[in-house]
């Protein structure tokens, strides 16, 4: 708390913080997203400069009125470590090159009398400071009363605008490469999406920065803003009002609302240890390539957020083509795309299970998470055995039989929804093409990091329909029993994801002069955000980037997700009309 009347002084504070905060995210674009002349460049050093000094001062002032500073410390100790930090580089700074050329940095103009680590320091300083300040907008965004689909098809927008803008700047790019808005609109909604459609080469296209850029689209849209804002809320010891864990037990698929901070952070925490451990095993598979040490730990950590989240980016031209024989890099590759499209729900609750079966542990294996596992083992070995079989003699002709069975379980697992290949997609057989168009449609697990209509979605469909044709009045799963509102919801989504694949297909055939076949592969596949392609996807026009633009968004959000977000609240009615049976079927 800090006393009453020091109110309006912190309320100042606060609001300029807002313009403080806009004009360090511009000082920062500028820097590492444009060209800049030196003397551009030293400006814009002066001016993080003042914006951390903002910081500090605001932050001082605020302890210094503090009516209990201990308590206000706890609560915002991560602001004065920064404090603290940017204090010490300034100290550090000045006795490495005294006071006088420490002030002549604020008076003249050559830029080489700062040094770059001194400025590089301030902007991680900054960077942090925006990060603290922004943990504050879910409690901000809680207060609007939106639903919780609202807010998710809003903060997956908000991610994709961003995202575009970053990758429209010129540094996002290799020199001597340029990328239009369009493109960058497509490349960042595929990344947000994590669907791995790309208009142009990743690896040779875009800079560092740039993909850097994608990095962080696929790591945010894998979980979900709110989610990762949450986490860091609960790191940083700040509390987390109700109607945000209201929001993200919607978010997660997790009924249980009293322990939704604990199963928030073990979701997050859960995903990076996965990601560690599967750049360190990449980082061993692919030791043989003739790359600095640097960019070899890079694509390692690249590939196995790409993995993990279902994304389907690589930074090869041919994705893992040239890895069809490595069996460390393909069962990682798999392991990871198997437990990113488990989804979380099931992954707290297997992580849940206690060691003792004995009566009464509280602990077991909800339904959702047996008809998950059950239906992925279905899937996986139904797309292995067909993919085997039928490109024998095709694709995976000239392997050996135990790189054949690597090869095709690799593809099985890919194709549901993370996107990768090892094979030339473009020379798959037609038989092989329809099962993949059924695969992709039905995609990865709710609260996965995957789209199509999820594994439970198919599973509660043939459910209902066994009990229909039986006679039965109710749906039983595994001896329990299930709403028939869930069977009504399974159909809507399976209703509604139709009829928006086939409206993008029709569209795509008035505008593309394509095969038809691959126009329908590419739709499953933008819908799925599966991001496999028959090698179309840099041939389509504006209009049919758009489509497929709006296909990933469909895809990722669902079709539930969707209509609530732009459906008004149910209406109450108290009154029934008379009931008449109708003839189907």
């Amino acid at each position: 708390m800090i006393e009453d009347k020091f109110i309006p002084l912190r309320s100042v504070l606060e609001r300029l913080m807002i313009p403080i905060s806009v004009l360090a995210i511009v000082s920062l674009v500028a820097e590492y997203g444009f060209y800049l002349s030196p003397r551009m460049e030293l400006f814009v050093h002066r001016l993080d400069v003042i914006i951390i000094w903002y910081f500090v001062i605001q932050a001082l002032v605020k302890i210094l009125f503090a009516t209990n500073r201990l308590t206000y410390l706890k609560g915002h100790w991560f602001d004065y470590l920064l404090v603290l930090l940017v204090i010490a580089e300034t100290a550090l700074f000045i006795r490495v090159t005294g006071l006088k050329l420490f002030g002549s940095f604020l008076g003249e103009k050559e830029i080489i009398q700062i040094t770059k680590i001194y400025i590089v320091a301030f902007q991680v300083s900054i960077i942090l400071s925006l990060f603290s300040e922004g943990l504050s907008l879910n409690r901000k965004i809680a207060t609007f009363h939106l639903h919780p689909s609202q807010v998710l098809l809003g903060s997956f927008l908000i991610i994709i605008i961003i995202g575009s803008a970053l990758l429209s700047m010129p540094r996002a790019v290799m020199p001597g490469k340029s990328l239009s808005f369009l493109g960058a609109l497509f490349t960042a909604t595929s990344a947000t999406c994590v669907t791995g459609l790309i208009v142009v080469d990743t690896g040779h296209h875009f800079s560092l920065m740039g993909q850097l850029i994608i990095l962080m689209l696929i790591q945010i849209g894998g979980l979900g803003l709110m989610t990762y804002a949450s986490f860091f809320a609960l790191i940083l010891r700040r509390n987390i009002s109700l109607r945000e864990k209201s929001m993200l037990r919607d978010m997660l698929n997790y009924e249980n609302l009293g322990l939704i901070s604990k199963v928030l952070a073990s979701t997050v925490l859960f995903t990076f240890v996965l990601e560690i451990l599967g750049a360190l095993l990449l980082f061993w598979g692919m030791s043989g390539e003739p790359v600095s040490l640097g960019r070899h730990i890079y694509t390692s950590i690249f590939h196995s957020i790409s993995a993990f989240c279902n994304a389907g980016f690589s930074l090869y031209s041919d994705s893992f083509m040239q890895y069809k024989s490595n069996y460390l890099v393909m069962l990682t590759i798999s392991g990871l795309i198997i437990v990113g499209g488990l989804g979380f729900p099931v992954l707290v609750n297997l992580m849940s299970l206690r060691l003792s079966s004995a009566p009464g542990s509280g602990r077991w294996l909800k339904v959702q998470s047996r008809l998950v596992l059950r239906i992925t083992g279905i899937l996986l070995l139904v797309g292995f055995l067909f993919f085997l079989f039928a490109e024998n003699n095709n694709t995976l002709l000239g392997l050996s039989w135990s790189e054949k069975l690597l090869n095709a379980f690799f593809q099985s697992v890919t194709t549901r929804t993370a996107g990768f290949n090892t094979v030339d997609i473009g020379l798959i057989s037609i038989p092989t093409v329809l099962l993949f168009l059924v695969l992709m449609f039905i995609g990865a697990s709710p609260g996965s990091t995957g789209g199509g209509i999820k594994t439970t979605t198919i599973g509660v469909l043939f459910a209902g329909v066994g009990s229909i044709i039986r006679g039965r009045k109710r749906i039983e799963i595994y001896k329990k029993n299930i709403p028939f509102a869930v069977l009504n919801r399974a159909l809507v989504i399976i209703l509604y994801s139709l009829s928006f694949v086939f409206l993008t297909t029709l569209v795509l055939s008035l505008t593309e002069n394509l095969p038809f076949i691959d126009i329908l592969f590419e739709t499953f596949s933008a819908f799925g955000t599966v991001g496999l392609s028959r090698g179309i996807t840099p041939l389509l026009s504006d209009a049919g980037k758009m489509m497929i633009i709006l296909t990933m968004f469909f895809g990722r959000l669902g079709a539930l997700t969707i209509s609530l977000a732009i459906t008004a609240p149910k209406e109450v009615y108290h009154y029934e009309y008379p009931p008449e049976n109708v003839m189907v079927g």
